[in-house]
């Protein structure tokens, strides 16, 4: 093997550790919502933006606010199973995760100003919990392929010039556990074949097999100020506090496979990433109702950006073995990384139907420009302002569309709905997903009596994605997410 001495190095590094897109995909993640809430708001699949007077609707309109006439606690936990399929190089694997949840908490107390001189019938003021993304999944898949990961490794560490110069997160680990080899100031992979270059064209294969598992979460504390004017308009403002917690494990895996002649002994390698990412935002929304005539109602809300103050705490790891029965672990320092994330201003219009009163219906459009989303740390770095102009270069304005029913009969209430968004990505060479979309189908049930009512709602959100496996790959993967979500709501009104 390689190395007849050990070489201590620590590596400085720059802002830049990942790829490019991760910090610009973390950042797009965590711009998109996929609202959760009450069961009522869930099983119209959260078309409820002209509608109001439940608590899981202050996340798309706080106008909603101003619907009550009296004062309501709720509580809403949740199931959510998340399955996915992946499609790589013709291997189809499935995935799944559960996890528990609490969607929406929340207590309203309404005023009544009906004695007051004025024509302002209530004052209503509302704490609310909404969890508005869930961001549990695990993904596999796997297949052989003639290129390796190391081809990416062995470029990079080739034009750093020099061992000295190898990245820490990265070159330097696949060196360190015997994976990579250096002759004559050129570097070469132990992994594919007897020359001291990586040719892809060759007849070797690797069996590679990735899984990537995420967990966390983005909630909403909510203040909510608003009132009912004539029974015709109905305003309100809200103050969001959003908490935010996102890990994401991953690991590439490679191993010869049984028809591939040994040249090396090398048997195994695996690449892994881990970051756990935390922090908080804050956001202002401000919304109105109103009815022209009374059985339409029409809604217009604007979400200010939410300002994210977010630490990345990472490390990846090198584990290595081969035929001989040596093996080899090799893991970098603890890095933490901190940065903001300035997520796209929010308009919404909706249009909302009350026919007598057996049924509701709502239609909701939402205009989220992405290429607005901007991202920015104490150092203002290049890297940075490369970020951002990626940003503005291959991400466009996307447009949500929802649209929701409830049938009533007696103290019974029957719900459904659907919603659609369009891909925030634009249509360019590099861009894989440019026809991406996501689609939600929702219904529900209730029961409802004067001062007691018990809802159950069920969701599905879709979307299809083509992930990369590993810069420079050839091959990508495909990948079929679906996340239902279970919702049960109790509430009391007094």
């Amino acid at each position: 093997m390689k190395k007849n001495l050990i070489i201590l190095l620590f590596i400085s590094l720059s802002i830049q550790l990942f790829s490019q897109s991760v910090y610009v995909d973390n950042s797009l993640l965590f711009s998109q919502n996929n609202y959760g809430g009450t069961a009522r708001f869930t099983g119209m699949a959260g078309a409820f933006g002209a509608l109001g007077g439940d608590l899981g609707s202050l996340s798309i309109n706080p106008g909603g606010i101003g619907v009550f006439q009296s004062s309501e606690l709720v509580f809403s936990p949740g199931l959510l199973f998340n399955k996915t399929e992946s499609d790589y190089l013709g291997n189809i694997l499935n995935d799944n995760k559960y996890r528990m949840a609490i969607n929406n908490l929340g207590f309203v107390a309404s005023y009544d100003l009906s004695n007051s001189d004025t024509r302002w019938v209530n004052f209503n003021v509302a704490a609310t919990y909404n969890k508005t993304n869930n961001f549990n999944k695990n993904i596999i898949f796997q297949g052989n392929n003639n290129y390796s990961i190391m081809e990416y490794f062995v470029d990079n560490a080739n034009a750093s010039g020099s061992i000295d110069n190898l990245d820490g997160m990265y070159e330097y680990l696949v060196y360190d556990t015997y994976l990579m080899d250096t002759s004559n100031n050129e570097f070469w992979s132990q992994v594919t074949d007897e020359k001291w270059y990586i040719d892809s064209t060759n007849s070797f294969n690797l069996n590679q097999q990735k899984s990537i598992q995420t967990e966390g979460s983005i909630s909403e504390v909510t203040i909510a100020l608003g009132a009912n004017y004539a029974h015709k308009l109905y305003v309100g403002l809200s103050v969001g506090i959003v908490s935010l917690k996102y890990n994401q494990y991953s690991s590439h895996y490679e191993f010869e496979d049984a028809n591939t002649t040994d040249v090396f002994d090398f048997r195994t390698l695996e690449f892994k990433e881990n970051s756990e990412i935390s922090g908080t935002g804050v956001n202002i929304k401000l919304g109105a109702i109103y009815k022209p005539i009374d059985f339409i109602r029409l809604g217009v809300a604007l979400h200010i950006p939410t300002f994210y103050d977010l630490e990345d705490r990472y490390y990846n790891q090198v584990n290595s073995s081969f035929d001989n029965g040596d093996s080899y672990s090799s893991e970098s320092s603890r890095q933490t990384y901190e940065y903001s994330v300035t997520t796209p201003l929010r308009a919404i219009g909706s249009a909302g139907f009350q026919i007598g009163k057996f049924a509701l219906i709502d239609l909701d459009y939402e205009y989220v420009d992405y290429s607005t989303m901007k991202l920015d740390d104490e150092f203002n770095s290049q890297d940075v302002k490369n970020d951002n102009l990626f940003i503005q270069n291959n991400y466009i304005a996307v447009h949500n569309i929802r649209a929701g029913a409830e049938l009533k009969s007696g103290q019974f209430y029957v719900r459904g709905g659907a919603g659609y968004s369009t891909s925030p990505y634009k249509k360019t060479d590099i861009s894989l997903n440019h026809d991406s979309y996501i689609l939600t189908y929702a219904g529900g049930v209730g029961y409802r009596e004067k001062h007691l009512f018990i809802d159950f709602a069920f969701s599905q959100t879709a979307n299809q994605n083509k992930l990369e496996v590993f810069p420079g790959n050839p091959y990508y993967s495909t990948v079929d997410s679906k996340q239902n979500n279970f919702i049960l709501t109790f509430g009391i009104k007094f």
